[in-house]
């Protein structure tokens, strides 16, 4: 073999599968968007809930196909920071914002249930 054969499967084993693909429509990648934003400005002081907030808010800022969802790759900890800004937001929502609230819960059911979320561990 070659070291060009030899570097071949080294790039594909290292290659970083997502763990999860989230779909949203537009509305509900707009309001992730805006709970992942405010999970950054809240979470300032912790670099590394930032760091992944920050590769999630830029999958959510990728523009889908025309007429298609958007696919969102998440990796477990990327899962878990999704899954806290939406419930942070949901429940700072008041009652007239029903529409909303419907929207992040759908966003939720979409994502694996808070026991799976709960032991994803974020160093």
């Amino acid at each position: 073999m070659t070291d060009a054969d030899t570097s071949q499967p080294e790039t594909a084993a290292s290659a970083v599968v997502p763990a999860y693909h989230l779909l949203l429509d537009a509305r509900e990648r707009t309001i992730a968007t805006r709970a992942v934003r405010l999970l950054i400005s809240d979470e300032a002081h912790h670099p590394e809930i930032r760091k992944i907030a920050r590769e999630v808010l830029s999958e959510l800022e990728r523009e889908p196909p025309p007429g298609e969802q958007l696919t969102v790759p998440l990796s477990p900890p990327g899962m878990k920071i999704t899954h806290t800004a939406v419930k942070l937001l949901l429940d700072d929502l008041r009652r007239e914002q029903a529409d909303e609230q419907r929207t992040l819960r759908a966003i939720l059911d979409k994502l694996p249930d808070e026991h799976a979320i709960r032991a994803i561990l974020i160093e």
